[in-house]
């Protein structure tokens, strides 16, 4: 009884710090009910040399009992590109438990951040990152050909990149690329308003190499967009601007925006105090198991749409 207790009373205090955003301490609530879950995680597995290049992966338990492999999302956490306090993946492990309780597998990964790097050192273990899930990810129960990028904020920002600039990856590890997922990113955001963005991009002449919008063609994977319409930290135009032209290209584009959420209260949606209350991860779930099915299906539109001249 008093530990039945005790986890109601945690469940209260995390529904009020969730409140308050994505700091230190109400992280720390949200992944400690993310450890009561059925799930297993291998944690720190390099995927190149640095101290900051490894990454985490939660397994479903439920994989044990199936013989087939599991569509796998890859997620990106914000924080600036490093411009801002950010915290690295072990801070996120209620995104893992969100994600392998629908049956998929997560993989969360550290990267190198500003001021240490440029965003050129950012992206390249951004890359890395997909690379390696690509060439292990089936030995750890995943499907190394149906793979989903997703991030929030400026972790959104680089998943993005990934999905709709094609030179970013090579030709087998992009068309393994079967969606991609936004919250609250950031991906039309010119003129550079903050100093450390104009350094981390520069130089000028390169600013519009920074944004996801301006590589568009039409034939990237399935696109999910979820952004709060009272985000005033990355602006909901971001999303909208990025859905509109993906469609107007011949694209597959799905975008929602919440109703009174902020930039913060998308992510918290995934904690599993708010998993049932609100339609985030539902969300997510749907578009993957969609697009995980019409996986074959839609490759031939984009080869159709990539082949146009």
């Amino acid at each position: 009884m008093p530990i039945k207790v005790f986890f109601i009373f945690l469940i209260i205090i995390s529904y009020s710090w969730l409140l308050l955003g994505c700091t230190r301490s109400s992280l720390f609530l949200a992944n400690s009910l993310a450890k009561l879950d059925n799930y297993t995680l291998i944690e720190n597995i390099p995927y190149k040399k640095g101290q900051l290049n490894s990454l985490d992966i939660y397994i479903p338990d439920s994989s044990k009992q199936q013989n087939n492999l599991l569509p796998v999302v890859i997620f990106f956490y914000g924080g600036c590109w490093g411009g801002c306090p950010t915290f690295g993946k072990t801070y996120y492990q209620f995104v893992g438990q969100a994600i392998s309780s629908k049956n998929f597998i997560a993989v969360i990964g550290d990267y190198r951040r500003f001021p240490e790097v440029r965003f050129q050192g950012i992206i390249q273990d951004s890359q890395q990152i997909v690379t390696w899930v690509k060439q292990n990810i089936d030995r750890y129960s995943g499907e190394p050909n149906h793979l989903f990028l997703m991030g929030h904020s400026s972790g959104a920002h680089l998943a993005a990149m990934l999905a709709v600039d094609k030179s970013q990856l090579n030709t087998e590890t992009y068309q393994s690329i079967k969606g991609f997922i936004g919250l609250a990113g950031a991906y039309d955001f010119l003129p550079l308003t903050e100093s450390y963005q104009k350094t981390l991009f520069g130089p000028a002449e390169k600013y519009p190499e920074s944004q996801p919008i301006n590589f568009v063609t039409g034939s990237e994977p399935p696109v999910l967009l979820l952004h709060g319409r009272r985000d005033t930290t990355t602006l909901p135009e971001n999303s909208m601007n990025l859905s509109k032209k993906i469609k107007q290209s011949g694209g597959y584009s799905r975008l929602k925006l919440y109703k009174g959420m902020n930039h913060t209260d998308i992510l918290s949606a995934l904690a599993l105090p708010f998993q049932e209350t609100e339609t985030v991860l539902s969300d997510i779930s749907h578009f993957i198991t969609e697009y995980s099915r019409s996986a074959d299906r839609y490759e031939e539109k984009r080869k159709m749409i990539s082949s146009q001249p």
